[in-house]
């Protein structure tokens, strides 16, 4: 017989074990029946099973027969078979196929596990659903058919045995793709049966564990880790087989794609994925951080974490970078072991020490790796600490060399500054003191860029590129400028003084500045007493000076000098050192100086002799120290003696500098005397002036506002509108003595400041507005009015935003806060109130929000004063009938109708208009109660004429709040409706004298 006719005779006997009509679970044995014995007349073979079987051991049979067509059909169609004109599957044949396969694995092998595992002991029989009794004598007959069947579905797989090729039918890649866990599973379970489990009639299938190792080898890693995971939830209870798959997991993550594969299978492998769900990141760091058994785990971190730190340079899939760096930030803040150092290691190794060019991780590739760990882990400052703290030194001095050159990457310039300006920002000042003064430690020249432009760092620091002390362009510079820029670095010294002091600014941390600048001053004043290094003195100096610099401007030192007291602390130090071998010689105290801070420069000529003096190292010490004690009096207005006590002592060491010392020395320190004597005369003046003139002028108050309100800063805007709020309230002393012509800008302002989305923003706005309404001018009110109401009766109704509403919302709010403030003024601008907001009710084009808003505003109207509103109260009564009987929803209402009403809510579409929301009638209600109640009140407590309500509209009222309080859909607009009829039973009492 050829190959094609045996595989049409096999696919049609096949065809008998399927029925393409679905069969009743109550006539499925019967069903099943039916279709073997066809099968065994259709292959001319005698039938061994009836109807006395049990449908379990129907199906079995009928998976039995199943797998032999597929193996009949697998050996025909085998592409490595010697016959080359193989014939090829249909459609249809594979579709029966994939049919026969599935019966295999869902009528055979998984019952057949399903009854063995409830024969182990150390399993749960709650694990096989459905199963009542256990019939333990057929155990070992089970088990040898699950065996055979695991056997001979492997070899579907493994045609030539572990040897052998895979088989690359289509049978094979259905099993793969569809039956994967499916194979896995019974094959793990009796692959690797332990030895407790095992008897004479359960022996392991050995022939299984190779065969398993050798699949799972030839599977990519997410494929072979997903059908795992897979295995692992079906088959919770049985030990074995969990351990099993957690070691063949382990061996996939061992593998050159594991790590990926392993965030394959968790996130999945289509672009441009960004499921970072927690959960799922840290199981992946669980995964990632636990060394597999049997392996040493600095052996296990060695290999795995290089796959780790590629896998964050992933620009395909973002969760697979952001997973990366969750491991990674979780192993170096949880495990302080090997995880840390062989990741310290590999990110800091390319910036610590010498590497060649062909290393696989170069400098950039390092930085591009820190920067993305750091933007794509939680923010941490012990983890910015830990990867950044022992690189600051090399950092800067990459930053100083790219810097200094022309041809360096921007790029890789913004990342290296970046990083240190990161880690500046969260670390401690004694951190960062400590990092800083490494700097020094390092030597110029240790960075080198190529002509491609690639940095790396070399052993040997270059020897200075300047061969004399000055370029020729310094040399044109100085003789243009007549002198030598104080801040040129003519010995090319590192660090840089300038580059440093401005890269320090850079960071926006004062109080390191303040510190480095001390540490500076006590290191340059323990070199000059103990002769150290001078090309380091030198060094200090010069960087003193620039940071000097760099102070002498106010608005560049007002924050540095905030917190003063370590740097008066060394002044005093350092000026009671300079005292100490120095005689004491009084001298008529001079009078006070009536001019500011002068440069040293600006000295008389008659007391600068400094070739007549001889000017020590000492003597420049003391004037650098007096000069730095201006420098912190003139960043600090308001310092003085007494805030800051230590400058009495400051004072009193002044005075030998100013009895003996240089001419420049006796100059500064006299400025200095004079400059806190003044300070301390001066503060009872300040004190005084402040009480005799009173108030600041509500004018400037109005500028300082202004000015405020146009800052970046929210809580400072915040601020300014808060003096705006404060200048007009009925309670500021200034409210009176404010200009009226400032009221519309004022006016103005708060209008646009009622749009911000912050709420204490929008809150001052509409409590500014409702003081200028109360206190400044009624006229405000119309405007309110008018802003609330405009464009709420025509067709541009139905086109507002979201923001507009809330707008109007925030309108409204302002306009009950007027309305409670009025009291019985009220009845004077009712009409200024009242109409226009009772269009905005009626109008069926403006949102139901602001259409139930207005009538929360007509309520506090009625609340505040019932008089104001009687004269409208027949046209009131009568629009909230009106709105009830058109606008009622009630429960036999069309049923789709309802549905769609229901599905919405005003909150979540507040610029609907759809005029069948409930809090629309709600508040219809609320208001035609408090209509109701105040004038139930009014004729008992008063004698005057009350607008006549009469029977027709009595009674209308009557019928509509009973059929509403009876039918409406909401509950509460029922129970209101009630509470309503009550009221106005109430009122017909009260009409009668009752």
């Amino acid at each position: 017989m050829s190959a094609e006719n045996e595989l049409a005779t096999t696919l049609r006997a096949g065809s008998c074990l399927i029925d393409s009509l679905s069969t009743p679970q109550t006539q499925l044995k019967s069903a099943l029946l039916q279709r073997l014995q066809n099968y065994y007349s259709d292959i001319n073979y005698p039938s061994t099973i009836d109807g006395s079987a049990t449908l379990e051991n129907v199906q079995l049979r009928t998976a039995d027969e199943a797998l032999v067509v597929v193996e009949k059909v697998q050996r025909i169609i085998d592409a490595d078979a010697p016959d080359n004109a193989a014939p090829l599957l249909g459609t249809r044949d594979l579709s029966q196929l994939r049919t026969l396969l599935s019966i295999t694995f869902r009528w055979g092998l998984d019952p057949l596990l399903s009854h063995v595992i409830t024969s182990w002991p150390s399993t749960s029989t709650s694990a096989v659903a459905g199963t009542k009794i256990i019939d333990l004598t057929s155990t070992p007959d089970d088990y040898r058919h699950l065996t055979d069947l695991v056997s001979r579905h492997m070899s579907l797989i493994f045609p030539e045995g572990i040897h052998g090729n895979m088989s690359n039918t289509l049978i094979t890649q259905s099993i793969l793709q569809r039956h994967l866990p499916e194979i896995l599973r019974p094959a793990i379970a009796v692959g690797w049966l332990p030895k407790s489990l095992s008897i004479n009639s359960m022996a392991p299938l050995d022939d299984a564990r190779p065969l398993v190792m050798r699949l799972m080898a030839m599977l990519p890693p997410a494929e072979a880790i997903v059908a795992l995971g897979s295995v692992m939830s079906l088959t919770k209870s049985v030990v074995h087989v969990r351990r099993t798959c957690g070691y063949l997991m382990s061996k996939q993550l061992l593998r050159p794609e594991g790590v990926k594969g392993l965030c394959a299978a968790v996130f999945g492998d289509g672009e441009n994925i960004d499921d970072v769900q927690l959960e799922k990141l840290q199981h992946v760091a669980r995964v990632l951080s636990t060394a597999p058994a049997g392996v040493k785990p600095e052996d296990y971190f060695s290999m795995i974490m290089p796959r780790i730190i590629n896998l964050l340079q992933e620009s395909q899939y973002p969760a697979y970078r952001r997973a990366a760096a969750f491991a990674l930030s979780q192993m170096l803040t949880v495990d302080g072991g090997a995880t840390s150092q062989v990741m310290i290691s590999m990110l800091h190794g390319p910036i610590l020490q010498d590497t060649p060019d062909t290393e696989s991780m170069s400098v950039g590739i390092a930085l591009n790796t820190l920067t993305t760990l750091i933007t794509n882990s939680d923010p941490s400052p012990m983890l910015i600490s830990t990867l950044l703290s022992p690189i600051v030194a090399s950092l800067y001095g990459l930053l100083f060399h790219l810097d200094s050159i022309r041809i360096s990457d921007p790029e890789l310039k913004e990342t290296v500054r970046g990083l240190l300006v990161t880690w500046f920002r969260i670390v401690s000042a004694s951190e960062a003191m400590n990092a800083l003064w490494h700097i020094f430690d390092e030597e110029a020249g240790q960075w080198q860029t190529n002509l491609e432009g690639h940095v790396r760092r070399v052993s040997d620091p270059q020897s200075p590129n300047k061969l004399s002390l000055f370029t020729p362009e310094e040399l044109k510079r100085t003789d243009k400028s007549g002198e030598l820029d104080p801040g040129e670095n003519i010995l090319d010294l590192y660090p840089e003084p300038r580059h440093l002091t401005t890269f320090l600014k850079s960071t926006n941390r004062d109080d390191i500045q303040s510190l480095f600048f001390v540490r500076l001053l006590e290191g340059y004043q323990e070199n000059r007493k103990s002769d150290a290094n001078p090309i380091r003195t030198l060094l200090y100096l010069q960087l003193i000076m620039q940071m000097q610099t760099e102070m002498s401007d106010k608005s560049k030192s007002g924050g540095l000098f905030s917190k003063p007291i370590q740097i008066l602390t060394f002044i005093k130090q350092a000026l009671e050192t300079a005292t100490v071998s120095q005689p004491r010689r009084v001298l008529p105290k001079s009078k006070p100086m009536t001019t500011g801070i002068r440069p040293v420069s600006d000295v008389d000529s008659d007391d600068d002799l400094s070739d007549s003096e001889s000017f020590t190292a000492d003597d420049e010490m003391k004037e650098t120290t007096v000069t730095l004690l201006l420098s912190v009096l003139e960043a600090n207005e308001t310092l003085s003696a007494r805030t800051e006590p230590i400058l009495n002592e400051v004072f009193e060491l002044l005075e030998p500098l100013v009895n003996n010392s240089p001419s420049a020395v006796r100059a500064v320190a006299r400025e200095a005397r004079m400059v806190m004597t003044a300070r301390v005369a001066s503060g009872d003046d300040i004190t005084r002036k402040t009480s005799d003139t009173g108030e600041e002028d509500p004018r400037d108050i109005y500028q300082r506002a202004l000015k405020l309100l146009q800052d970046p800063i929210l809580p400072v805007r915040a601020h300014g509108l808060l003096l705006l709020r404060q200048l007009v309230s009925s309670d500021s002393p200034d409210s009176e003595k404010l200009d009226p012509a400032l009221i519309p800008a004022i006016q103005e302002i708060f209008l646009q400041s009622i749009q911000d989305d912050d709420s204490y923003i929008f809150l001052n706005a509409v409590q500014g507005l409702a003081a200028l309404v109360e206190k400044h001018d009624r006229s405000v009110l119309k405007s309110l009015v008018y802003n609330y109401t405009k464009e709420l009766g025509g067709l541009e109704a139905g086109n507002m935003t979201q923001q507009d509403v809330d707008t109007r919302i925030r309108l409204g709010e302002a306009l009950s806060l007027v309305i409670g403030r009025c009291g019985e003024a009220l009845g004077a601008t009712r009409d200024v109130i009242i109409p226009p907001l009772l269009r905005v009710v009626r109008s069926q084009t403006a949102p139901t929000t602001l259409r139930t808003s207005s009538l929360s505003i007509l309520a506090d109207c009625q609340k505040t004063y019932p008089l104001a509103v009687l004269p409208y109260f027949v046209d009131l009564v009568e629009g909230m009938v009106d709105l009830l009987q058109v606008e009622t929803t009630s429960t036999s209402t069309n049923d789709s109708s309802r549905e769609k009403t229901a599905e919405l809510q005003m909150d979540d579409h507040p610029t609907s208009t759809n005029s069948k929301f409930p809090p629309l009638r709600r508040a219809a209600l609320h208001f035609l109660s408090i209509l109701i109640r105040g004038l139930t009140a009014e004729i008992y407590e008063s004698s005057q004429k009350l607008p006549p309500l009469s029977p027709e509209l009595s009674k209308r009222m009557r019928i509509t709040l009973g059929y509403i309080s009876g039918t409406d859909d909401d509950m509460l607009v029922r129970v209101m409706a009630r509470e309503a009829s009550e009221e106005l039973a109430g009122l017909e009492l009260a009409r009668l004298g009752i």
